[in-house]
C-alpha cells in the first residue's frame, strides 16, 4: 500500500518538473525569437500559455497543489537569471508573474470544484472564471508592486503610469482573456495531440524492462531541467 502510495506522489513529482520544464524551455526559446525580430505583443503568448501547462498538470495529477508547485518550480528557475548582469526587476517580476497566476488559477479552481461544477460548461461561466482568474492574478500582482518592491522598481513598472496600467489591467487582460476562453472551448482539441505523444510513450514504455522505467523517467526530468537552466544562461 505503501508503496504505490509512494509511486504516485514519485509520478506527480515527475509530472510537475516535466512540464515545469517545459515551460521554462518554451518561454526561453520563444521569448529569444520574439526578441530577435521586436515583436512587441509577447504577452498575447505567456499567460495563455501558462494556463495550458498548469491545465494539463492538474489533467495529469488532479491536484490544485500541482498547480502551485508548477509555477514555483518554473519562478524558481527563473530566478537563476539573478546570477547574470541586469536589471534585477526583469528577473523577479516575472517570477512573481508565474507564482501569482498558479495562486489565481488554483483559487478559481477550487471555487469551481467546491461550487461549480455541474456549471462550469455554460459558456458564460466560463468566460467570467477565466476574467476572475485574469484579473486575480494581476491584482494581486499591482498589490505586490504597491506595497513589496522599492520605489526604483515600482517607478519603472506596469503602475508607473496610467497609460501602462490600462496596458496591462485592462487591455490584456481582456485580450489573453478572449485566448484564454476560446483555448478552453477548444480544450478537447489542444489536449488530443497531447494525449497522443503521451500514449505512443506509454506504449513504448511498456516494452521497457519495469525496473528501468523510473531510471528512464528521472534521467528525462533531470535533463529537461538541465536544458531549462541552460537556456535561461545561454538565451539571456
Amino acid at each position: 500500500m505503501r508503496n504505490g502510495y509512494e509511486n504516485q506522489r514519485y509520478s506527480k513529482i515527475l509530472n510537475i518538473i516535466i512540464w515545469g520544464a517545459l515551460w521554462g524551455i518554451f518561454e526561453s526559446t520563444v521569448g529569444y525569437l520574439l526578441h530577435s525580430i521586436s515583436f512587441g505583443y509577447s504577452w498575447v503568448i505567456w499567460y495563455p500559455f501558462a494556463c495550458f501547462i498548469m491545465t494539463n498538470v492538474y489533467r495529469k495529477n488532479k491536484s490544485l497543489s500541482s498547480i502551485f508547485y508548477v509555477g514555483l518550480f518554473c519562478a524558481t528557475i527563473k530566478m537563476l537569471n539573478l546570477f547574470l548582469p541586469g536589471r534585477i526587476d526583469r528577473v523577479i517580476n516575472p517570477a512573481i508573474s508565474i507564482v501569482l497566476e498558479a495562486i489565481a488559477m488554483v483559487c478559481v479552481m477550487f471555487i469551481v470544484n467546491l461550487y461549480l461544477k455541474e456549471k462550469q460548461k455554460n459558456s458564460f461561466i466560463q468566460g467570467l472564471l477565466v476574467f476572475v482568474m485574469n484579473t486575480g492574478w494581476r491584482a494581486m500582482f499591482i498589490l505586490y508592486l504597491l506595497f513589496f518592491v522599492p520605489d526604483w522598481i515600482r517607478d519603472v513598472s506596469v503602475i508607473s503610469s496610467a497609460e501602462k496600467f490600462i496596458q496591462f489591467f485592462i487591455t490584456q487582460n481582456l485580450v489573453t482573456s478572449a485566448f484564454i476562453f476560446v483555448g478552453y472551448k477548444y480544450k478537447a482539441v489542444l489536449l488530443n495531440g497531447v494525449e497522443i505523444i503521451e500514449n505512443r510513450i506509454s506504449i513504448w514504455t511498456q516494452t521497457v524492462p519495469n525496473k528501468a522505467i523510473p531510471v528512464l523517467q528521472t534521467s528525462l526530468a533531470t535533463f529537461m531541467i538541465c536544458v531549462n537552466i541552460a537556456l535561461q544562461f545561454i538565451l539571456k
